[in-house]
């Protein structure tokens, strides 16, 4: 039997969407950033995309994968800190930035290390995007497209199964680290957007293999790209419903 919380979610998800397509906003003083929720999704761009990126995604209660800053000293937690700035885009174009990556407590960074490792920064570069979004739903990728100067990803997001616990009041992060088969300058990309489409499914059917992959264990791993949910206890599930 569906929950309360669940069908409350299923009346209101299209309606939030629609209300709030076209809306965007913008972030930080160097780099521009947009982030918009429409009821459709947008089609796949002709050239510099990809549907299917390698990838590693974690999904966790505070952001699972960050970029650290030796400069900067906080005094917030990192899930405070993640609200406060919403939205984290990071263009990863040097095995030496590479190495400031780390991941939450409670998240096993195996997976991480080797992605990296397995990058060739001389014609290759790692993109991390992590978002904020409700617990009883998830973010599925459709695309990722670049430019010299500006980085854009697709999303739709889908209700995640029924037999999967979680409160319709909390947030958890996404963070997924795609590899892109060109090797961009960090310093000239200064423009990111992303917008998430209140749809399940991708425009045109398509989506990233691993985001579709379905399975009964923690952890699914699609060629190189490894998805791990670390929110609930039980088996993670990423079957198109």
């Amino acid at each position: 039997m569906v929950s309360r919380t669940r069908r409350h979610l299923l009346h209101v998800a299209t309606a939030v969407a629609g209300g709030l397509a076209g809306c965007s906003q913008f972030t930080g003083s160097e780099a521009s950033s947009t982030r918009s929720i429409s009821s459709e999704g947008s089609a796949v761009p002709e050239s510099d995309a990809l549907t299917d990126p390698p990838m590693v995604r974690r999904r966790a209660a505070e952001p699972p994968i960050r970029l650290g800053d030796p400069d900067r000293e906080t005094t917030e937690s990192p899930r405070r800190e993640a609200f406060s700035s919403l939205d984290e885009y990071e263009v990863i174009d040097a095995r030496s930035t590479a190495d400031r990556l780390g991941v939450a407590d409670g998240i096993d960074g195996d997976a991480v290390s080797s992605f990296v490792d397995a990058t060739n920064f001389d014609s290759e570069t790692l993109y991390l995007e992590t978002r904020p979004v409700e617990e009883c739903f998830r973010l599925r990728l459709c695309w990722i497209s670049w430019q010299s100067g500006k980085i854009e990803t697709d999303y739709v997001r889908p209700l995640r199964p029924y037999d999967e616990r979680c409160s319709a009041d909390e947030t958890v992060f996404e963070s997924r680290l795609i590899r892109l088969p060109v090797a961009l300058d960090a310093d000239s990309v200064n423009s990111y957007g992303s917008s998430i489409s209140g749809s399940s499914h991708c425009r045109g059917g398509g989506a990233v293999r691993a985001e579709m992959a379905g399975g009964s264990d923690d952890e699914t791993t699609t060629a190189d790209t490894t998805i791990v949910d670390t929110t609930t206890a039980g088996p993670t599930e990423e079957s198109d419903r």
